[in-house]
């Protein structure tokens, strides 16, 4: 995907030490100027606007993320309109699998959780709701690549590329292309431990009645639970019907 030329540089690198925050999870000025490269004086300029902004909290010598943006992300959620009208549907399939029930939207060529609900067996993953991944890792981010137009695969593809996040992950095209057209077939992705180890997980694409994209709602679980016929058909039926529900809600809300 082409990339804009016309940027400001100093919004840029507002936005990159603000990123950069969030990564390491509360930093000082020097370890932030080392972490990106930048000169103490540059970062403590543009700290300064954030915190004045009320975008960081300034801890002593700590800088964190404000909670303003907690506000921000929670009217962003809701702007979508899929998270209110799914909520319940998501929840009701973690209750009934005991696991973990996932929702995920497509934004700027990756996935982003917009909803998680955890059964009474769910395992704790380092996802979370705002969390962003590259669409290729998971079942979710397949699903939605499948259903994808053309052209947008492509642009997504070009912009982010096919990196591997752990020894099972599709790094090849052609493999990639060969896989979303079975997960077109039968109406439902797999993940065989591509994103993260020891983990599985089984998703479908949302759709509205004119066979529009909206997200994709999944189910994961330790590779321990999911085996055999529950992962390749039990799982499978429930994520799908799910997902038809959400998507007919969608439709005629």
């Amino acid at each position: 995907m082409a990339q804009s030329k016309n940027t400001v540089r100093s919004s840029a690198k507002t936005l990159r030490i603000l990123e950069a925050i969030h990564e390491l999870g509360g930093v000082g000025v020097t370890e932030l100027a080392r972490y990106l490269d930048m000169s103490k004086a540059t970062v403590h300029h543009h700290l300064s606007t954030l915190e004045q902004n009320e975008y960081v909290v300034n801890d002593g010598s700590t800088y964190r993320t404000g909670l303003k943006l907690l506000e921000m992300g929670e009217r962003a959620r809701q702007q979508s309109g899929l998270f209110e009208i799914a909520k319940h549907d998501v929840d009701e399939l973690a209750a009934q699998t005991g696991e973990l029930a996932n929702l995920m939207m497509e934004e700027h060529g990756k996935g982003v959780y917009v909803h998680i609900a955890s059964g009474e067996q769910a395992i704790r993953l380092d996802t979370r709701v705002g969390t962003r991944q590259y669409l290729h890792t998971s079942a979710l981010g397949k699903a939605i690549l499948a259903h994808m137009p053309e052209q947008r695969f492509e642009e997504v593809i070009d912009r982010h590329g096919l990196p591997a996040q752990t020894p099972n992950t599709v790094t090849e095209k052609a493999m990639l292309e060969k896989e979303l057209d079975e997960i077109r077939k039968r109406g439902v992705a797999f993940d065989g431990e591509e994103r993260a180890e020891g983990i599985r997980c089984v998703a479908a694409p949302i759709t509205d009645n004119e066979n529009q994209l909206v997200g994709a709602v999944s189910v994961s679980a330790p590779s321990a639970r999911m085996k055999h016929d529950r992962f390749r058909n039990t799982i499978p039926e429930m994520v799908r019907d799910t997902a038809t529900v959400i998507g007919i809600n969608v439709s005629y809300s």
